[in-house]
């Protein structure tokens, strides 16, 4: 009900009335209150000051007093004379049915704006409450008075005149011209009300007709028409949207059959597909599209926003800016996709583009591991057999003249030999790992034991490179299943990275904390760190560090890649955390009882 336009309209024009009219009579009250106090203050005064000059003029104060008396009677006023002459009050004299009521003496005396007459000698002047005595009551009650007293000082007199008028004159003004704002109030408030209700059947009909109407076109139905009455705004207005309605009618028509075949050419493609306009808004996108969207707003954990990934965006910029097709690949949560993205056309200008996407990950990464194996295998194998062939030669050719030179070359050859032999044995054991042909021996075990012949076994090597090596155990009890020659591989290999990482003056610590049921093995230590490019690649074959921070001792770069397998056969994971030039974080969790039937 509040809502309607008619209502509204009413309750403003009757709060506008209101409000003018409460302004216009706070100041006319103000106005009227001022202009009185004003002027009767300056009549008391002069009236005090000529009746104080006659006082002190003449020496028969009982005639004079009458005279006074005579004239402050005129004026409608009354007058109180204290001190030296006595206390003498017009009241005792004034008739009963005198208009302005008695005030005590004692009362004036009492009031501190009026005792400045008599202290200072000067004209005191005041508006207040005094206590006054109606004819047959004896209770007092206050009312309020306009009061001026004038000092009667002279050789012989000490006194002091006081006048006094009441408040009723304007208090009958004020009373008259509330009513007539009432009046005019009442009276607004009817014609408003009238004017309202007039609008009513002028405006507020024709746009509940309207409102009806487009209610329907909202729910689908365009067959209502607006019945026209006028040939003003509103009547061009209901016009103009029967108008609209059949246009549009015939245009949701259209664009329902075109968008069902598209739907359906749409979602029985494979491959994602997303059309755009010129400023890069989505504009239709199939299944498998809205997958790929969904999958890179969870990545960014924004899923409430709109917009491309930055290669898709790149993509669609050069498309817009160049006007021709382009493909490229985009890599969007780990996957690779084949985009191939054309401009759409509308009367020879772009108004955006079309991209279709193919899943290209499971390709790309086939070709990849194919030729980085075959790359670095073929890099692994060549180094040590170069070596094997050209020692071979210097002992066949006898370059080696003397028994400890032809010693230290078969030395080299047996080294490169245990190398090669180490590389190939890391193959086959990282291949049947992957393959699930590798059982673990999972049994209960102590790792604090372990751990602490781990760090023996490494103690005399770290200090001889100057590395201060040490266990910092957190938990309470390191009993648990696992297998303990597996787990020691583990633990060797990462602290024999963590010391040809680390250089001297460097700490390696082994932490272990227990914790929700787990427990949490890191090898902490403070070397040179891993590139943060270089992060998601070190749990790969053959992934091996810049020689220049592995201190000229890099491995076959399969240790990881074989620690990550041995962690995920006890059901564990294993995840790293560095920063360049300040050290590297292996983190180990392992459950204290691996569920039977998973990989193991």
């Amino acid at each position: 009900m509040l809502n309607q336009v008619v209502i509204k309209l009413w309750i403003t024009i009757i709060g506008l009335v209101a409000v003018v009219l409460t302004v216009l009579s706070l100041t006319l009250m103000s106005f009227l209150d001022g202009f009185y106090e004003r002027q009767r203050t300056e009549d008391l005064k002069q009236l005090a000051q000529n009746m104080a000059h006659v006082i002190l003029s003449y020496k028969d104060h009982e005639k004079t007093l009458n005279i006074a008396k005579e004239l402050v009677d005129v004026y409608d006023t009354r007058m109180v004379i204290t001190g030296s002459l006595g206390n003498y009050v017009q009241g005792k004299n004034a008739p009963r049915d005198a208009s302005i009521p008695e005030v005590r003496a004692e009362e004036f005396l009492k009031h501190p704006v009026l005792k400045q007459a008599q202290i200072n000698d000067r004209i005191a002047v005041t508006r207040d409450f005094f206590p006054v005595i109606e004819q047959g009551s004896t209770l007092p009650h206050y009312e309020e008075f306009v009061a001026v007293a004038v000092p009667l000082h002279s050789s012989t007199l000490k006194n002091e005149l006081i006048l006094y008028q009441t408040m009723k004159e304007l208090r009958e003004t004020t009373y008259k011209t509330t009513r007539l704002i009432f009046y005019a109030a009442a009276i607004g408030i009817v014609l408003s009300t009238f004017f309202a209700f007039f609008l009513s059947s002028r405006v507020t009909q024709p746009l509940r007709s309207m409102k009806k109407a487009a209610d329907l076109y909202a729910q689908g139905d365009f067959s209502t028409q607006i019945s026209i009455r006028t040939n003003d705004e509103i009547g061009d207005l209901a016009a103009t949207i029967n108008h609209m309605a059949k246009r549009l009618n015939d245009l949701i028509v259209a664009l329902s059959r075109e968008k069902e075949q598209l739907a359906s050419v749409l979602s029985s493609m494979v491959d994602g597909v997303m059309t755009f306009d010129n400023t890069g808004r989505m504009i239709v996108t199939n299944p498998p599209a809205d997958e790929l969207m969904k999958a890179w707003k969870y990545e960014q954990n924004e899923g409430g926003r709109e917009g491309l990934p930055p290669s898709m965006k790149s993509i669609l910029e050069q498309v817009l800016k160049h006007q021709k097709e382009v493909v490229a690949d985009v890599i969007i949560q780990g996957r690779i996709y084949a985009v191939v993205m054309a401009p759409l056309y509308d009367d020879q200008q772009v108004r955006g583009a079309v991209a279709v996407l193919r899943d290209m990950t499971q390709e790309r990464r086939l070709d990849k591991l194919r030729k980085d194996f075959l790359a670095n295998v073929s890099h692994e194998l060549r180094t040590p057999l170069v070596m094997l062939q050209g020692y071979s030669e210097a002992i066949v050719d006898d370059v080696a003249q003397s028994e400890e030179e032809k010693k230290e070359l078969a030395q080299i050859i047996y080294d490169e030999s245990l190398r090669m032999s180490r590389l190939v044995n890391e193959l086959l054991d990282l291949g049947r790992m992957e393959a699930g042909h590798i059982q673990l021996e999972i049994q209960s075990g102590n790792l604090l034991q372990l751990e602490d012949k781990i760090i023996r076994k490494f103690n005399g090597v770290a200090k001889e490179q100057g590395i201060h090596l040490q266990m910092d155990w957190q938990a309470e009890d390191g009993v648990f299943q696992f297998d303990a020659d597996r787990m020691e591989q583990v633990l060797t290999n990462l602290i024999d990275n963590a010391i040809r990482h680390t250089g001297e003056g460097g700490t390696i610590t082994l932490r272990t904390l227990f914790k929700d049921g787990t427990y949490t093995i890191e090898i902490e230590d403070t070397g040179s760190g891993i590139p943060a490019e270089d992060l998601p690649f070190v749990f790969e074959r053959f992934y091996k560090a810049d020689k220049a921070r592995t201190r000229g001792r890099a491995g076959t770069g399969l240790g990881l890649s074989i620690v990550k397998n041995i962690v995920e056969g006890h059901q564990g994971t294993i995840g790293v955390r560095s920063k360049l030039g300040e050290g590297t974080t292996f983190s180990i969790q392992l459950p204290v009882q691996p569920e039977e039937g998973k990989r193991g």
